[in-house]
C-alpha cells in the first residue's frame, strides 16, 4: 500500500540535466470556500518546485503533471515553518516578561526578534532543507 501523499497539478516551465522545474498554484484553503469572490486574490500564488528525474527527456515544457510529497513531509514543513516559531514567540515572550521582568512592549520586540532570527536561520539552511523534502511525479497530464 502507498504512503499516503499530497498531490497538487503543475506545468513543467524548465528542463535541466537531471530535474525539472514545474509551476504550481499554491492555494489557501479559502480558495475553495463559497465567500472567495468577496476575498482578494492574496491566497493564490504560483510557486515554482525543482524535481529531480532520471527521466527528464520524457517531458517538454507545458506538459502538465501531477506531483506529490509525502503527508509526514508536509507536515514536517507545517511544523518546522510554523509551529516551532510560535513555540519560540510564546517562550521568549513568557522569558522576557516573567524571568527578567521587562516592559511588555521591549518583551513583544524582543519576541519578533527571535522569530526573524529563526526563520532568517531557516533561509541560510535551505540547501539542507531542500533534500529533505522532496516532491515526486505521480503522472503526466494527457489531453
Amino acid at each position: 500500500m502507498r504512503e499516503d501523499c499530497i498531490e497538487q497539478k503543475g506545468i513543467v516551465i524548465k528542463k535541466q540535466e537531471d530535474k525539472i522545474t514545474v509551476k504550481i498554484e499554491q492555494k489557501s484553503t479559502c480558495a475553495s470556500c463559497h465567500a472567495r469572490g468577496a476575498c482578494t486574490s492574496l491566497d493564490k500564488k504560483d510557486k515554482e518546485i525543482d524535481i529531480k528525474t532520471k527521466d527528464v527527456e520524457n517531458y517538454n515544457i507545458g506538459d502538465e503533471l501531477i506531483i506529490t510529497i509525502s503527508t509526514k513531509l508536509g507536515l514536517k514543513a507545517v511544523f518546522i515553518a510554523f509551529i516551532i516559531p510560535l513555540l519560540l514567540l510564546v517562550i521568549a515572550l513568557f522569558l522576557s516578561i516573567k524571568i527578567f521582568s521587562l516592559a511588555q512592549s521591549l518583551s513583544a520586540f524582543i519576541s519578533l526578534i527571535v522569530v526573524a532570527l529563526y526563520y532568517f536561520l531557516l533561509y541560510k539552511q535551505n540547501l539542507f532543507l531542500s533534500k529533505q523534502f522532496n516532491f515526486s511525479i505521480k503522472e503526466k497530464i494527457i489531453e
